[in-house]
């Protein structure tokens, strides 16, 4: 990286205040009024610590979020060796994946900015030379991300957003309550890496409202990965196509994928995608991740919920097909809805 980072910030009438960096496309700050306060309810760092820390705080995960098993490609008789940077897999498209490019700022408005990026052919050993748009907005009480791709050649396409959330403020997110429309999850080997798609049971069974820390560690898949690091597949996405799904938009008429609650009740998220899954991260290796302040965060200081192609999806046709072709168009959008108490 060359050059200091440029941050973008953004307001709306409902008081959400968004801020971020080119770097990474990360956004750095979220905060809303909640009882007569403006609540922080993203994790970050302070400026300069970004391009050191390895939690991918706030950051987007691409070429290709999750785990890609093997660090390689198999497509069409063709082989690519990709950077296997949590060895031996590719975990969120490399160690110089989209987390650590400069993004270019192409429009900045009071509720919205479009980043722009171009992955060339080669890219962490990604074929393909790939385009993409990514617009943040503030609409209303949600948080929006939308993200565009196009390609030059087949490669495979899974961008997220890999912000890490507390609603409380703070504190442990064990104390939040979650429900999950998922019937179905991936449970996961010793390195990450998903097996066969199960039915949900225990306390992967997030279809009514569960505190996240409501029998912790007591199911062996929670012991393996110290916490929840999982892929749900959402119920009201679910297609057997080996296509890229086209799926409806997220907009209020669709039925949310995940809702959180505080543990203080005061404040509310839905998530609404356009994506087949959900990784559900409860921040189990946060541990000496940097923070705003003096104290480096903990163990569950924040969870993710990251929209997205299925883990290892590129070499798996029975976990969908990620493969973008040149002429077609990938479009990923998620929403963040915060509802006050």
């Amino acid at each position: 990286m060359s050059g200091a980072m440029t941050p973008f910030e953004l307001e709306n009438e409902e008081g959400l205040r968004l801020r971020g960096l080119d770097f990474g496309a990360t956004l750095t700050s979220l905060t809303l009024p909640v009882a007569g306060k403006h609540r922080e309810v993203l994790l970050g760092c302070a400026e300069a610590a970004y391009p050191a820390q390895q939690a991918w705080l706030g950051a987007v995960a691409g070429r290709f979020a999750n785990r890609i098993g093997g660090a390689k490609l198999v497509h069409d008789g063709q082989h690519w060796p990709l950077d296997a940077n949590q060895a031996p897999h590719c975990l969120h498209g490399g160690r110089e994946g989209f987390h650590r490019q400069r993004w270019n700022i192409k429009e900045l408005e009071a509720d919205r900015v479009r980043l722009v990026l171009l992955s060339k052919a080669g890219d962490q050993g990604f074929p393909g030379n790939v385009r993409v748009t990514l617009e943040y907005r503030l609409e209303q009480c949600d948080l929006v991300v939308d993200f565009r791709a196009s390609t030059d050649a087949p490669t495979p396409v899974s961008l997220t957003s890999h912000a890490y959330f507390n609603l409380d403020g703070g504190g442990d997110v064990r104390e939040h309550t979650i429900s999950l429309n998922a019937d179905r999850f991936l449970p996961t080997d010793e390195s990450g890496l998903p097996l066969a798609i199960t039915p949900v049971e225990g306390p992967f069974d997030l279809r009514a409202p569960r505190p996240i820390g409501q029998d912790w560690l007591s199911h062996p898949q929670q012991q393996q990965a110290k916490g929840y690091d999982h892929a749900f597949l959402l119920n009201q996405l679910r297609h057997d196509s080996r296509e890229i799904p086209s799926l409806p938009l997220a907009d209020p008429e669709h039925t949310w994928a995940a809702r959180v609650i505080s543990g203080d009740r005061q404040l509310a998220m839905e998530v609404y995608t356009n994506q087949p899954s959900l990784q559900f991260y409860t921040g189990n290796w946060l541990a000496n991740t940097p923070s705003r302040n003096d104290q480096p965060y903990r163990d569950y200081d924040g969870f993710c919920l990251e929209a997205q192609q299925l883990p290892d999806s590129p070499n798996r046709p029975e976990l969908g097909n990620p493969w973008l072709l040149p002429g077609h168009y990938y479009h990923h959008q998620t929403r963040y809805r915060f509802i006050r108490n």
